[in-house]
């Protein structure tokens, strides 16, 4: 690096350590602390109120691009154990399907013939 070069590296580098610190003071000042109680129960709601719609946007705009962008890169690699496993799980349930439905049906009838009493209970 020439001595030239190096002279206005440092200049430049100066000035920024010298400016950069001053937008702090272009900031919002902060909030008050509440002085009373009434104050602080209506400071609270505000939060609690504007608390839902900042979830959201930070899901929306930031948390849920990240996740999409994660996807994106692992769906080659997830999506054929997805099938296998969706195939097996398939033929799992197809095995056991009759089996089901019979245990379906008898619970069915269970929770009418209960519904029923308790509704002769009502009535009588």
């Amino acid at each position: 690096m020439k001595p030239k070069s190096l002279y206005h590296t440092i200049i430049i580098l100066s000035i920024v350590g010298l400016v950069l610190p001053n937008f702090i003071l272009a900031q919002e000042a902060p909030a008050a602390a509440p002085q009373t109680l009434d104050e602080a129960g209506s400071f609270t709601l505000g939060i609690l109120n504007r608390l839902p719609e900042a979830i959201k946007k930070v899901w929306n705009e930031e948390a849920l691009p990240v996740w999409l962008k994660m996807w994106d890169w692992a769906k080659p690699v997830i999506d054929p154990w997805r099938q296998k496993f969706l195939g097996l799980l398939g033929k799992e349930v197809e095995k056991r399907r009759p089996d089901i439905e019979k245990q379906f049906r008898e619970e069915r009838q269970e929770m009418q013939k209960d519904l029923w009493e308790r509704f002769k209970d009502l009535i009588w």
